[in-house]
């Protein structure tokens, strides 16, 4: 069974460069005598690059394809070897069922801090965090969360309130709701996030505009993605969970 050592150095080189190692004692009901969950994600633009990079290779993978990112990280993980005896991968994506609890694990496995807009704050990409995939493990290994102090968002200004067209931080803490009902009433959050672009930490490893609108609405971003290449959408926007 490979090592989890060369398993992050492959990760890293696909743009899987955020890993982190939860106690597995609390997630039993996930895998019988769990001792350890791996959770991986993604920080800053490298994953996209890295995607970017393989459906120019075959343009069908994006257009003939409902998820191409999902695929992409899932085909990466498959590359690398990374399956094996008392190993249970599950993704954070639409064909996982039932879905994974991605943001607790990673809190628990140190990738960061919960943020006011409710995403986990990285250390280094800040908000600019995906979370991908993790594995239930029966290995022992070293824990590396939770993180331990104070996040970056105690004592900070809140830029990211001020700059929210729909007053959706206006309590402290992201109301979806008003979120929603502003994004249905209005063009002006169709294809970024104001509030997450306005986050003063990480901001070196903010998403390129595409990456950010792919993320912020799956089927505009996918359809700006085919227009940038080129190609036509076979798929198009039908059926496309447009979670990011």
């Amino acid at each position: 069974m490979r090592a989890w050592e060369d398993i992050r150095r492959d990760l890293a080189g696909s743009g899987l460069n955020a890993v982190g190692v939860a106690d597995g004692a609390d997630w039993q009901d996930w895998l019988p005598g769990c001792r350890a969950v791996v959770v991986v994600g993604s920080g800053g633009p490298a994953l996209w690059t890295a995607f970017h990079a393989w459906v120019q290779e075959d343009p069908r993978r994006l257009t003939h394809e409902p998820h191409p990112l999902d695929r992409f990280v899932r085909e990466r993980l498959a590359a690398s070897d990374a399956a094996g005896p008392g190993r249970r991968w599950v993704f954070a994506d639409s064909a996982q069922d039932p879905p994974a609890p991605m943001q607790p694990l990673a809190l628990a496995a140190g990738l960061g801090w919960r943020s006011r807009l409710w995403l986990v704050l990285h250390p280094d990409h800040g908000p600019w965090l995906g979370l991908r995939a993790a594995c239930f493990t029966t290995e022992p290994l070293a824990v590396d969360g939770p993180l331990r102090g104070p996040s970056p968002c105690d004592g900070c200004p809140a830029p990211c309130a001020a700059a929210c067209p729909g007053a959706a931080l206006a309590g402290g803490m992201l109301d979806w709701r008003s979120c929603a009902d502003h994004r249905a009433a209005s063009d002006s959050c169709l294809d970024a996030c104001h509030a997450r672009a306005a986050c003063p930490h990480g901001a070196a490893s903010a998403y390129p505009p595409a990456a950010h609108a792919y993320h912020h609405d799956k089927a505009r971003g996918r359809a700006a993605l085919c227009a940038a290449l080129g190609v036509d959408d076979v798929v198009g926007a039908a059926g496309i969970d447009r979670r990011g």
